[in-house]
């Protein structure tokens, strides 16, 4: 523990426009017992309690707004405890980075794989999911909230309740018994998107894939953008694609080290990723063919759209590019810059037509290079849309310039229909203004059932 301002000032901000807080200390906990004691005594005293990871943090979601105190999960709480192999899937404590985990799956289960997110190697595996994040296997499988099979979580007095198949078992669950969330009541959404407003998240069970051999990855040139959002809605929904993840022409300028890039005349306007496998090279063959025809077919209606093979691309632009493909990843246009903040969304993926050239429109009305990052989830049940804005956090009156664009981008998007995700305060306040009134009611009363003292994360969704 400590209430140093040097070891504290770290926990104070993230790398949004969302303004800084001290918490009053930081703990470092080792074991679930510490925390039982640390979450009676916060209780009963009325501390705030901020769970943190690794710091790659939107939204102000571990800024500690009313002070408090920070837990840190990634010094030491950073095991990977359990692999089940017929099962497919790993029981991780809160600390666990993706890169971590690669490493450890590459090394000791090659033949599975777990799905990475658009993210750097020292974010964490089990905030992700519990935040619903997206993956490299979202067309397959959508939000990374729908894989996990059981967690293990403190409440508000002390108790520690295991929430799955994992729940039989007085004082421990069997570690192959960590396999379903089903069929019992499922308790998941108790703390799935509450940003840790319920209690402390001590265990997560996430499944695992199988790793295909064979691999292709394709990507789509878009010459326009209101075509991309049918590409995606027609190709997505013929379930071949491990993933679909379209992109502004601009990003992948950034990534190459072009910091502040123009679309010229003739460049294509988004470029769409489309990874394919398969246990053969026939099946990545004949997943293939479908693809091509579906784009024949597009085309043959005028859309301006070719395919190419993405090494080709990559050898031609940029190797770096390659970095959207190997995730977990350092995606160079997203941390060149001292800040970084955005509008994370899900939405009904037929608004993507309009979305984009309106959003794209915005950000050239603010001279900011467009950063729109899309994908299709689930086989098309749904999309995210997520426009994002870097920045430099020091120089005066930037973030106040950023912050203004942002809400002008998220009053377009909650107006269409997008919900966003990893809310920073102000949103959810917008939000608030049009969400059903008995979903409030049912929201506080759940939070006030969870957390009387209103101690777990202060402020969330406006608390």
């Amino acid at each position: 523990m400590s209430d140093k301002q040097s070891d504290l000032y770290p926990y104070s901000y993230d790398m949004t426009e969302v303004k800084p807080s001290m918490p009053n200390f930081v703990v470092i906990p080792e074991n679930k017992e510490q925390l039982v004691k640390l979450v009676k005594f916060c209780n009963k005293y009325i501390i705030p309690i901020i769970p943190y990871i690794t710091g790659n943090n939107v939204g102000g979601i571990t800024v500690p707004v009313k002070g408090g105190l920070i837990v840190d999960f990634g010094k030491k709480m950073n095991r990977i405890l359990y692999v089940n192999e017929n099962m497919k899937y790993a029981i991780l404590e809160p600390g666990v980075t993706f890169g971590q985990f690669k490493k450890y799956l590459d090394d000791n289960y090659p033949n599975l794989r777990y799905s990475y997110p658009f993210a750097p190697p020292s974010a964490g595996v089990v905030g992700n999911a519990l935040l619903s994040g997206m993956n490299n296997l979202s067309e397959k499988i959508g939000s990374m909230g729908d894989s996990i099979n059981g967690l293990e979580v403190i409440t508000i007095d002390g108790d520690v309740a295991r929430i799955g198949s994992c729940f039989y078992g007085k004082e421990e669950a069997d570690p192959d018994h960590w396999y379903s969330r089903y069929p019992m009541p499922d308790l998941l959404g108790l703390f799935v998107n509450w940003q840790g407003m319920t209690g402390l998240v001590t265990k997560c069970a996430v499944q695992l894939w199988p790793k295909d051999p064979f691999e292709k990855n394709i990507v789509a040139l878009f010459e326009d953008l209101p075509s991309v959002g049918r590409f995606m809605r027609e190709v997505g929904s013929l379930e071949v694609l491990n993933d679909i993840s379209a992109v502004s022409i601009e990003v992948v300028k950034m990534t190459i080290e072009l910091p502040e890039p123009k679309r010229f005349p003739g460049e294509p306007a988004m470029i769409a990723n489309c990874p394919i496998s398969g246990k053969t090279q026939k099946l990545v063959d004949a997943k293939l063919e479908i693809l091509q025809n579906k784009v024949k077919e597009l085309q043959d209606e005028g859309m301006p759209v070719i395919l190419e093979d993405i090494d080709d691309f990559a050898k031609l632009l940029n190797l770096r590019v390659r970095s959207f493909l190997d995730l977990p990843a350092v995606i160079l246009s997203l941390f060149e810059y001292s800040g970084l903040t955005w509008f994370g969304s899900y939405a009904p993926s037929h608004i993507h037509d309009e979305l984009i050239p309106k959003v794209d429109a915005i950000f050239h009305k603010h001279g900011v290079p467009p950063f729109i990052y899309m994908k299709n989830m689930k086989s098309n049940h749904y999309g995210i849309f997520r426009p994002i804005i870097r920045y430099n956090k020091y120089k005066e009156g930037e973030e106040e310039r950023v912050h203004a664009l942002l809400e002008e981008i998220t009053d377009v998007c909650i107006d269409a229909g997008c919900i966003p995700y990893k809310t920073p305060e102000w949103m959810t306040e917008k939000m608030r203004k049009k969400i059903n009134p008995g979903w409030q009611n049912l929201f506080e009363k759940v939070k006030k059932m969870m957390d009387p003292n209103g101690i777990f994360n202060p402020g969330r969704w406006n608390t």
